[in-house]
């Protein structure tokens, strides 16, 4: 009886299903004078479904001129014209409640991003993420793969790793290549202080990246060795999604039939005035030499001091038939080399303002550039997005209040003030007073007291617009500058600097707060906790020498490994200068650590120091 029961009413299911079929097939028939189908009839045929049948969107030509429309923001934003993009999606997407406006709102969120607009790049994922279609478990997805990747334009590695491990807990299995491809890509670029972060988390999953990570970034291990390891890993955690699918890394390091230099020569001028720079570099140089633990290939030293000129210096070098070529320092010599053709490769511890590729050529070096952009990157990451500048009238500090300025322009950072001032107590105050607008304040209480005829009390406040100070000078100028902040009420403003503040080690008798909030980036040598130069005598009165010796050492780590750099683009070494990439330009860039002072002591800075109050500045 119950089979006769379901029978009956399948059969009555499938001859209303068809009555509904034919229903529609009727009413699409009737059409009008024109071959379209009428509203009314388009009403009857929509209600004749019942709601267990599907029934398609129908493209309209308003859905079909906004998905055109998108496309070519799309097409826009593939060629880098980023802007227009925006415009593009301002104007026919994101006004309209389409099934295109979140993916309009990520695609301007990535454009934004691409012109390192990290604000308006955060304001259009979170309007993306009230719409009602952000609730559907795929655009969540997409929302976080979203901004992950905004973050990693602008650098933010560390919460890039946090939302990368997030996306893959909860992506589909077909779905988590990229992501883990990307979050192996943000892994390699955290800093030794974040990978310190990361490891305190109670996760093995991120443990194990962490880990294989360490492998890579150990100096003193060759590239057989670190596969060993990473081989021993694999088999010790054969669950771990780096153990299913490896890291691109290690894939290419298999393949590579390697065969390390054999014989190295050291190019730089060991006598006449950069003698003790050189020394410093040949010292740190030697340092990770003996520290290779396999088969040490032969170092020449070529001192270019004794030849007339570097093309016979670079000739000599060329006879001894190297490897690779560690040098020149000067710069005249690195503009001279870059012009010639190089059998060998070389790597040149100077650069150009001005590099010209060269195919054998590569560059190496302290440059302020790098350090430049990691202290933007920095404050950005915190909501900064105005500063001013504030240097010394020395040569090189107006060189680098230049670099800094145009680095902000091309970070679109907004720069209030810009300034170089006597170094006297009254150029000081002065320099002061025009940076934070006080005797703008000062100039209208003696208009006003002249106006009334009588004293007005009153007290000058510092502006509001402004997020942090980028200043150029040594630490014996800069905590003279810092308590003028202080005085004029700008002592929640903070002070960032490159690596050139911290020359010397601050004197016994430096108030601590003379050096609060001033915060700079520096070479991970430098920290006490170092162990690849410890060996070496350090001179508390020259930082500048030490970080010649980490410039030595990671020398040597480079001349190494400079074939996987060629094979791997996104190669990444945490060396004693900082994580080091190598761009298609043949410039090596570092990534050095934020530090700051801590009762005499140098340490890894903890931003909310140094930003906590900045929106209480803005209200």
């Amino acid at each position: 009886m119950s089979r006769i029961y379901y029978r009956i009413i399948s059969l009555t299911l499938c001859s209303f299903l068809l009555s509904a079929c034919n229903s529609v097939n009727l009413n699409r028939e009737a059409t009008g004078t024109n071959g379209q189908t009428t509203n009314a009839e388009e009403n009857i045929s929509e209600r004749t479904l019942p709601p267990s049948v599907y029934h398609p969107i129908k493209t309209t030509e308003a859905n079909k001129k906004v998905n055109q429309a998108y496309q070519n923001a799309l097409d826009l934003y593939d060629t880098n014209e980023f802007q227009q993009a925006i415009a593009l999606l301002e104007a026919s997407i994101l006004p309209t409640a389409s099934t295109r406006q979140f993916d309009g709102y990520l695609l301007a969120a990535l454009a934004e991003s691409r012109q390192n607009k990290l604000t308006e790049a955060l304001d259009y994922l979170q309007q993306a993420e009230t719409l009602p279609t952000a609730r559907h478990p795929d655009n969540q997805n997409r929302l976080k793969a979203t901004q992950a990747a905004v973050l990693e334009h602008v650098n933010d590695w560390l919460t890039a790793v946090h939302l990368r491990m997030a996306l893959a807990d909860q992506l589909p299995l077909n779905e988590g290549a990229e992501n883990q491809t990307r979050l192996w890509l943000a892994i390699q670029n955290l800093t030794q202080n974040e990978m310190k972060v990361l490891y305190q988390q109670q996760d093995s999953t991120l443990k194990g990246w962490l880990d294989i990570s360490t492998i890579l970034r150990d100096q003193s291990l060759s590239i057989e060795q670190q596969l060993t390891l990473f081989h021993t890993w694999q088999a010790n955690h054969p669950d771990h999604p780096a153990a299913v699918t490896p890291p691109q890394d290690f894939v290419i390091m298999a393949t590579v039939q390697e065969k390390p230099p054999e014989n190295i020569v050291l190019l730089l001028p060991m006598s006449g005035p950069l003698e003790r720079a050189s020394q410093a570099i040949v010292d740190g140089f030697l340092v990770s030499y003996y520290n290779k633990s396999d088969v040490r290939p032969k170092v020449t030293v070529v001192n270019t001091e004794e030849y007339a000129n570097i093309t016979d210096a670079l000739s000599a070098a060329n006879a001894i038939n190297p490897d690779v070529i560690v040098g020149p320092l000067q710069k005249s010599n690195v503009a001279r080399v870059s012009q010639m053709i190089l059998p060998h490769p070389v790597i040149a511890l100077n650069q150009l303002d001005f590099n010209k590729q060269n195919p054998n050529l590569y560059h190496f070096s302290l440059s302020a550039e790098d350090e430049i952009h990691e202290l933007i990157t920095f404050a950005k990451q915190e909501g900064a997005t105005t500063a001013a500048v504030l240097s010394t009238q020395d040569t090189w500090a107006l060189k680098q209040s230049d670099e800094f300025n145009t680095a902000a322009a091309a970070e679109n950072l907004s720069i209030v003030f810009s300034q170089s001032y006597a170094n006297t107590p009254r150029g000081r105050q002065q320099a002061i007073q025009s940076l934070l607008l006080v005797d703008e304040s000062y100039a209208r209480k003696r208009s006003i007291e002249r106006w009334i005829g009588s004293n007005v009390d009153s007290t000058a406040r510092s502006r509001k617009d402004l997020d942090y100070v980028y200043y150029i000078g040594k630490l014996n100028d800069a905590k003279q500058i810092r308590p003028l902040l202080d005085f004029y009420f700008a002592d929640k403003i903070p002070m960032l600097a490159s690596s050139t503040l911290n020359d010397s080690e601050p004197e016994s008798s430096t108030k601590s707060g003379d050096i609060e909030r001033i915060l700079f980036t520096e070479v991970p040598a430098l920290l006490q906790d170092n162990t690849t130069l410890k060996d070496l005598p350090r001179n508390s009165n020259s930082n500048i020498l030490r970080r010649l010796q980490a410039l030595g050492a990671d020398a040597f780590l480079l001349a190494n490994k400079h074939t996987l750099f060629t094979l791997l683009p996104n190669t990444k070494i945490a060396a004693n200068t900082g994580i080091i990439t190598l761009d298609d330009q043949g410039i090596f860039h570092k990534r050095p650590e934020i530090m700051t002072y801590q009762k005499g002591t140098l340490v890894y800075a903890d931003s909310e120091k140094f930003f906590e109050s900045k929106q209480e500045i803005k209200e």
